[in-house]
This record gives structure tokens, sequence and C-alpha cells, in this order.
């Protein structure tokens, strides 16, 4: 078995105990987990069918069947012959199945707010956003462009996570020695202590409140500008989002009146590098170096702007 497969299955048998949901009787009723979440479903739809809820869980016909026949027994749904077609039937909550459902909701809010009660404001924002994620990652609707957003005001905390996100996908991607992470705290450091509203500039695209890509512009002597930490979290990758980037960038280069913006980068940035050539720029420099415990090219490109 993998890391990535036992972590998975040691944080299911975590949670699924944690909100005691293997009991037979879901939160001391008579019903269980499946049987409730059936009630949930008939709740949501406005026309549900026994094969629309087969689909929708993923269960066995007959198990569903099975259940949805008690429910008529004990007076929780009713069946109403389906206008388009009848052989089949719409299946609805009846009042004591409204009644039912509705006093279970409120057993199951209080559960979860019994269990973050003790969590301060950053705890829940950060379970909510962490949930959301896994969400995201195992279903097949994937983020999309209109999800992102973005922003260039600096908010506390915005760098240290900058510099995290470089240390983390450089050091995974490129194998970069954490003498890489150095070097960016100090690129940093030097950035804000010279830092002009009006000639520097970092943006930064963001998923559920999270920073997912960035890029900067940094104002040079000679009316230049460098570009810098252009960077985006690989799971965010091909949702045009290091294009728009790019592309505010070099226009707030143009809209300043830089005559020059140039940006250092290595040969081993390939996604990177196809970008930058597409946007206009050029190889400038190309230096065989030693450093971060890789050997690469350390290369320079420039965008002439007039």
């Amino acid at each position: 078995m993998n890391t990535t497969t036992s972590k998975i299955r040691s944080f299911n048998r975590f949670y699924t105990s944690h909100l005691d949901i293997l009991s037979q009787h879901y939160l001391e009723s008579d019903y269980s987990l499946t049987e409730v979440r059936i009630l949930y479903e008939i709740s949501e739809s406005k026309t549900i069918t026994a094969q629309n809820i087969t689909e929708i869980l993923n269960l066995d016909k007959g198990y569903v069947s099975r259940i949805l026949k008690r429910f008529l027994k004990e007076n929780l749904i009713s069946k109403i012959a389906s206008v388009d077609d009848k052989r089949a039937f719409n299946i609805e909550l009846s009042d004591s199945g409204k009644a039912l459902l509705h006093s279970l909701n409120k057993k199951v809010d209080q559960q979860i707010e019994d269990k973050i009660e003790n969590l301060n404001f950053f705890e829940k924002e950060n379970l909510i956003n962490s949930m959301h994620t896994v969400k995201n990652l195992l279903s097949e609707n994937k983020p999309l462009r209109s999800d992102i957003t973005y922003r260039h005001e600096i908010n506390p905390g915005d760098i240290g996570y900058i510099i995290y996100l470089h240390g983390f996908i450089y050091g995974n991607e490129s194998n970069f020695s954490n003498e890489f992470e150095k070097y960016v705290i100090k690129t940093f450091y030097h950035f804000l202590e010279n830092y002009s509203p009006e000639k520097d500039r970092i943006w930064m695209a963001e998923y559920n409140n999270k920073i997912v890509g960035c890029i900067a512009i940094q104002h040079q002597p000679e009316n230049e500008a460098q570009l810098r930490w252009f960077l985006l979290d690989p799971s965010f990758r091909g949702l045009g989002i290091g294009k728009k980037l790019l592309t505010d960038a070099v226009d707030f280069c143009k809209e300043q009146k830089f005559k020059n913006v140039f940006l250092l980068t290595t040969s081993m940035q390939d996604k990177a590098l196809e970008m930058y050539k597409m946007a206009g720029f050029e190889l400038t420099e190309s230096t065989e170096v030693n450093q971060w415990g890789k050997t690469f090219r350390d290369e320079r490109y420039d965008l002439k702007l007039r």
C-alpha cells in the first residue's frame, strides 16, 4: 500500500468514526445513514424516481426498492404516476417524511455545531477550505475559469504563503534544495523594502480564498522592470490562469511606460518558457550554473516595449 492510499484510508477511518456514521441507527433514529440520504435526495428533487435514486447514489436497484417499500409502509413517502411515462412513478415525501427529515437535519446541524464549537474563526475557515479542496479534487467537476478570482492588493500572510509555494512546488517539480527558498526570501525582502505602489505590483490568482498563482513586476533602474515570481499551482494548470497573469503583468508595464521588461529564469521551466516566448520575450543571456543542488542554464529574457 503506498503512502497516499494509507493516508486517505486513515482519514476515512477518522472521519466516519468522528461523525458516528457507521451506526445502523443514524443519529439515534430508526434509520441508517443510507436510508436518511435517500430521504434527503427525495426532498431535494421536484421529480425523482427509484431509478434516479439508484443512479445518484450508486446503489443496488433491489436494495433501493426494499428501502422505498419500507418508506411507503411507514407513510414517509408517496408515489405519483409520472406524466411523461405511465410506467414510472415519481416519489415525494409525505408530511410525516418531511417532519422526520426536518428533525434529523436539526440534529445534524447541532452535531456539527458541537464538533466545531471550540474552533476559532481561522480554524473554521481552514476546515471549510480543506473540505472544499477534497471535494473538488475527487470530483469529476474540476475548477472552472469562472471559479478563479484575481487581486493585486497585498494582504497579511500573502508573501509568506507565496514563498512557501515556491519552496514546495520547485522542491517537488525541479528538486531544488532549501537554498532556493532562502533565495526567494531574499528577493521578496528587497521587493518589500523598495516597494512603490506606482511602479511595483504583485497579482494573485485565488481559488476558494487560497492563492493558487502569482506574478509580479518590480521596477529597476533606467526605466526597466523585472518580471518575478511567476508561479501556478500544478492542480490549476490548463485553465488560462498563467496566461491572464502574464498578460496583466505586461499590460501594467506598458501603462507605466517602462522601456523594457526582463526576467531571470532557468532552462528547466519548460512551460513558463513557452509562455514567455509567446508573449514576445527573447533570450538575451544564457549561462550554465550549478545552484540549488542542480546544474542548469541560468537565462535572461527581455521584452522591448519601446
